[in-house]
């Protein structure tokens, strides 16, 4: 190993910056969006079984950091455009506890205790490194990572990776021999750098050509009833349940995928769109779906992220049996991975989704894999987001919308509506046994925002606002009750934005205050805000010298 024991890494001469990748841009967006949420951050808890003093542990951690520059990186937004920022060596950000002398029981919950403790903790989405970990002293020969990372450096693959690498590590350390791990032909700066010039061209209209035709007059939300209306502002507060899958739904899949030339995720997808059909009565079924982006073999290492979002949109009308509908999931799956590649946040550009996104109910198959670790801290970035492992199911909710008992309804409705459909899969969807949820139906939010009747500017904030509007927007008249999206803007523009009037307004104007009211007026409210808030923490000389230079907005 190249790192002697302590707690910094070293890695290249000096930092370097290079541009964001689209997936570190959505998640470094959408956390600020969504404030002080933990939503954006991945947990874990790794075991560790091996004879080793601590100092040799943390060997193992630090050499996994020198190897993965994004365990490294932080982000810096300059003019409206997000950077990252690779740093040549950090302090490992790891504290320490032994639960060896306590009995069996206790040592249990105080594991536990640590776990949350260690995880119920945001990370500022820019000071590298964006992760933080526990290591714990369990007994001899056994040791526990507690490892909670921002999302916008660690997706759910590079977990697994984390546990490989630090596997292969201490067992080496233990035996004495020389560690055998993969080289690493690239970082996620270079593949930033590659993604960005590979969507500069032509492929980028194709792209957008593709999902402008799939997606147009998408429905707004969906129709899935609901406990409480849909608040006008999301918390992203959450919780989940989790079922044990039946071990018919097991035995059946092979022969079921078999028949009908698909995938064990196709068929489980299907059965969602069964259900949402049953549940909604729509045709038309909107649901979102993650997938890895490590398309190319050099990305199948790294710690990193490269997650995309893709909006899936099934036909389920005409009654087919589950058969037909597996079919039709299927087809609308291959076209959606053929284009794959446009950003999600470009998608929503496109669309002009930027208050409800394009989905709001998600399906993810983790197959084998294990659920990630929950904070317990309940946290949802979807309504309603329906994760299939192995052997387990798992419903997180938004809790703004959802009560507990209805998310354990749902997922006993998937369950029913699986084991019969996959038991006979002509089966058609009205034969499916599915309970109808007791709820409301969520009203439609409008799908654009009317145009606003021209309304002068009055005070300093709105013609600071109007003018900057108009010379990013490129529009020539800002009215005071204008919307930004209305008038064409999109998140990156909101960057740069917020940039230019907190610049000239000398005040912090925060994403979360710009989305809170996007009129002119509404944005230079809070810049007023803003700046009476700086002015009362200031002293009365200081705060006289900045206004009597003019510096309000």
């Amino acid at each position: 190993m190249s790192e002697a024991p302590g707690t910094s890494v070293a890695g290249a001469a000096e930092a370097f910056v290079a541009p964001a990748s689209y997936a570190q841009e959505r998640v470094w967006f959408a956390d600020r969006l969504a404030g002080h949420s933990l939503v954006y951050h991945v947990f874990d808890w790794f075991p560790l079984r091996f004879d080793l003093t601590a100092e040799q542990v943390l060997a193992a951690l630090a050499e996994v950091v020198r190897r993965h520059e994004s365990l490294r990186t932080g982000f810096r937004l300059d003019q409206g455009r997000l950077h990252q920022v690779v740093h040549p060596s950090v302090e490992l950000p790891v504290t320490h506890a032994d639960v060896s002398a306590l009995a069996p029981a206790e040592r249990e919950d105080e594991l536990r205790r640590l776990y949350h403790a260690q995880a119920d903790r945001r990370i500022d989405p820019d000071a590298a490194p964006l992760w933080r970990a526990t290591l714990v002293r369990g007994g001899p020969a056994e040791w526990h990572l507690m490892f909670v990372a921002h999302h916008a450096v660690v997706d759910a693959a590079s977990e697994a990776i984390l546990l490989a690498e630090l596997t292969e590590l201490c067992a080496a350390a233990e035996r004495g021999r020389p560690a055998e791990l993969p080289e690493l032909p690239v970082q996620c700066a270079d593949h930033a750098v590659w993604q960005r010039d590979q969507l500069a061209g032509p492929r980028m209209a194709e792209l957008l050509d593709f999902w402008r035709a799939t997606l147009a007059d998408l429905p707004v939300v969906h129709r899935l009833p609901t406990d409480r209306p849909r608040p006008a502002v999301r918390s992203f507060a959450g919780g989940d349940v989790a079922a044990t899958l039946p071990p018919d739904v097991a035995d059946a899949l092979p022969a079921v995928c078999a028949a009908t030339t698909s995938t064990p995720f196709m068929v489980l997808l299907s059965g969602y769109v069964a259900l949402l059909r049953r549940l909604t009565g729509e045709d038309d079924t909107v649901v979102g779906i993650p997938v890895d982006g490590r398309d190319l073999p050099e990305l199948r290492p790294l710690v990193g992220m490269f997650v995309n979002l893709l909006v899936l949109r099934v036909d389920a009308g005409g009654d087919p049996t589950f058969a037909e509908l597996i079919g039709r999931v299927r087809a609308a799956l291959l076209a959606a991975l053929d284009h794959q590649d446009l950003p999600y946040q470009r998608l929503v550009e496109e669309l002009g989704r930027h208050r409800v996104p394009p989905y709001q109910l998600g399906f993810n198959d983790v197959g084998a894999r294990a659920f990630a670790g929950s904070s317990g801290g309940g946290t949802a970035e979807d309504d309603l987001m329906l994760e299939v492992g192995s052997d387990v199911l798992r419903v997180e909710y938004d809790s703004a919308l959802f009560d507990e008992a209805t998310a354990h309804g749902i997922a006993a409705c998937y369950l029913d509506v699986l084991t019969t459909a996959l038991a006979d899969p002509g089966t058609r969807l009205s034969a499916l046994p599915v309970e109808p949820l007791a709820g409301r139906v969520t009203a439609e939010v409008p799908a654009e925002d009317a145009p606003a009747p021209y309304v002068e500017p009055a005070t300093s904030a709105e013609l600071l606002v109007a003018d900057v509007w108009a010379e990013v927007l490129g529009v020539e008249r800002v009215g005071a009750r204008d919307d930004f999206f209305a008038l064409g803007g999109h998140s990156l523009l909101a960057l740069r934005v917020i940039a230019r009037l907190s610049a000239a307004a000398e005040v912090p104007l925060s994403i979360q205050e710009f989305f809170a009211d996007t009129t002119v007026a509404g944005v230079a409210a809070a810049l007023e805000r803003a700046l009476a808030a700086e002015i009362d923490a200031m002293s009365d000389e200081d705060a006289r010298v900045r206004l009597d230079e003019g510096r309000a907005p």
